[in-house]
Order: structure tokens, then C-alpha cells, then sequence
């Protein structure tokens, strides 16, 4: 099973493509779904087809754009390099309203000099929204980039609870 579907949620509607082993790709439904369809491809050897996903794995999409707690989905992160998996499952227990550095992140694996590969790992996050990639902004200060846009990660960080004028 690689298929995928459209979930609107209150940011608008993403495209969301699963396998057998849970939720792999997340991405903004915009223009025509080839390029989706290709990324995934280029990601997991299969292109996936459009047609229905699990209904909890809808819920999840759309409870986290909204800023609201989901019960926990499988989520499949083959495919991506250990030190890419040991960020992304670290980043998944940092918990809504609050924000985490590249730096902190890059600490929190054992890699503390390693806060831009950190940030590249948040480029290529796989399955933006439910692992909360929005929440790692820069020691700096600001809200940092964010793949699906800056707009929508001040968005989602507001939704959350974090006072983003003060980053």
C-alpha cells in the first residue's frame, strides 16, 4: 500500500502519503500532485497512488495543523540516515508551545557542533507537521526558515501557544 490523499485542515490542505509501515510524506497541496508523486518515488523506489488513507492518520494531520494534540499515528522514517532518525525522533518530544534551538538539538543527539546539519535534517523533514519542525528556531533569535513557509510555521507556532513576536 503507497497511496496517498488530500487533508484539509485549517491551514489549508496538504498532501499526505502512507505504506504499510505509517504515515511518509507530508507535504502542502499545491499545484498538480506529479511532483509529490515524484518525491515520494525518488524517496521510497514506488510511486503512490491517489486514493483513500486511514482516517486516524487524516485526524492527526489535521488536529496537529490546528495546534491541538493528536493520538500518536505510525509514522515510517526509512530511508533517511541514523543521524537524521536520532534528530527527528529527539525534535518529536519537544512538546507543543514551546520552542527548542538548532543548537540544543544538535546537543540533545551527542553531535554538539552538528547544529547545521541539524537544520538541514529540519529541511528535509519528511513529515512536516506531526514532527514538529516548526517548533527548532535559531539561537539567534526569530522564527527561522521553515519548508512549508515562514508564514505557515508563525502560524502553527501561534496555534501552539508560543508568543512569536518574543523569539
Amino acid at each position: 500500500m503507497h497511496c496517498y490523499s488530500e487533508v484539509k485542515t485549517e491551514l489549508g490542505s496538504f498532501r499526505v502519503a502512507c505504506n504499510s509501515n505509517g504515515i511518509a510524506m507530508i507535504s502542502l497541496a499545491k499545484g498538480a500532485p506529479d511532483a509529490f508523486e515524484n518525491a515520494y518515488q525518488k524517496c521510497f523506489g514506488i510511486r503512490p497512488q491517489a486514493g483513500k488513507i486511514p482516517e486516524s492518520f487524516k485526524r492527526a494531520v489535521a488536529r496537529a495543523a490546528a495546534g491541538r494534540a493528536y493520538n500518536p499515528v505510525p509514522i515510517d522514517l526509512s530511508g533517511i540516515s541514523e543521524f537524521q532518525l536520532r534528530v527527528l525522533n529527539t525534535l518529536r518530544r519537544v512538546p507543543r508551545g514551546e520552542v527548542r534551538t538548532y543548537g540544543w538539538l544538535a546537543r540533545k543527539v551527542g553531535k554538539p557542533k552538528a547544529a547545521r546539519a541539524v537544520g538541514n535534517t529540519m529541511a528535509r523533514n519528511p513529515v512536516p507537521i506531526l514532527i514538529p519542525c516548526h517548533r527548532v528556531v535559531p539561537a539567534s533569535g526569530g522564527i527561522g526558515n521553515y519548508g512549508l513557509g515562514q508564514a505557515l510555521k508563525r502560524e502553527l507556532l501561534a496555534r501552539e501557544g508560543v508568543v512569536v513576536a518574543e523569539l
